[in-house]
């Protein structure tokens, strides 16, 4: 769906057959990193999708406004806004402030990134909590060139999002049940990610650096404010320590 349109050169002209068979081994290969985000995302965007089919909006809209939007937390913040009628000028600065932390990550990502086109401008696009921590953590293999590994990431999560989103909306038309407490699986699911990188004894330096920084954080500024202030302390001291963290 989406790939055709990303594979053109900066020229326009769209590449040829090899480049996409890259693009496909590419994604093969992103494929086993991107497993536990499919299972961490299945009921967050299964309750995501029958939230929106209650106000109203049909699979396909549903399906589309992941595709478009892409922030899981911000969506999902923004359903009760929508069914209250909201302020277009409030769900700016409110998404603006949640979504804050992408300014960190794409910073994270410069130098991993560098080197991506023609795909960067999809990768930008795209980046989230999971992709960004995929990005960060999962290695492209040895023979292949780590633009075609992290567009696979970057793709394979765009549209587990979507799919699932359109598939809640589906059986919340169908079946009814309760929701309660059901988006605790995305915390769940950064726990997965941060045992997956503590069990790497290089990366538990950063790691410690993060609970030390998010707690002091949380002490200091509030359970409301603390996670521009310790994103902002934690990019500082990841590129003052790049060379030994």
């Amino acid at each position: 769906m989406a790939v055709p349109f990303l594979l053109l050169r900066e020229g326009g002209k769209v590449n040829d057959k090899v480049e996409m068979k890259e693009v496909l081994r590419g994604i093969k290969a992103a494929f086993p990193s991107t497993v536990p985000i499919f299972f961490g995302w299945i009921f967050v965007a299964l309750t995501y999708g029958v939230l929106m089919e209650q106000l109203g909006y049909s699979p396909l809209w549903t399906m589309l406004f992941s595709l478009i939007c892409f922030c899981g937390g911000m969506q999902i913040a923004a359903v009760p806004m929508m069914a209250a009628g909201f302020d277009p000028v409030q769900m700016f600065i409110m998404s603006y402030f949640v979504n804050f932390r992408h300014t960190f990550y794409g910073v994270a990502l410069l130098e991993k990134y560098k080197d991506t086109k023609p795909f960067k401008p999809f990768l930008i696009y795209a980046l989230a909590d999971e992709p960004f921590s995929l990005a960060v953590s999962a290695k492209p293999p040895e023979d292949m060139q780590p633009r075609y590994f992290y567009f696979g990431l970057t793709f394979l999560t765009y549209l587990y999002w979507a799919g699932l989103t359109g598939l809640g909306s589906v059986l919340g038309a169908v079946i009814t049940f309760d929701t309660t407490g059901l988006d605790f699986a995305l915390n769940a699911l950064f726990i997965v990610l941060f045992l997956q990188q503590w069990k790497d004894k290089k990366n538990r330096p950063a790691c410690l650096i993060g609970i030390a920084v998010t707690l002091a954080s949380l002490l200091i500024f509030g359970k409301t404010v603390f996670l521009i202030p310790a994103l902002g302390a934690m990019l500082l001291i990841f590129w003052l320590g790049r060379d030994k963290l």
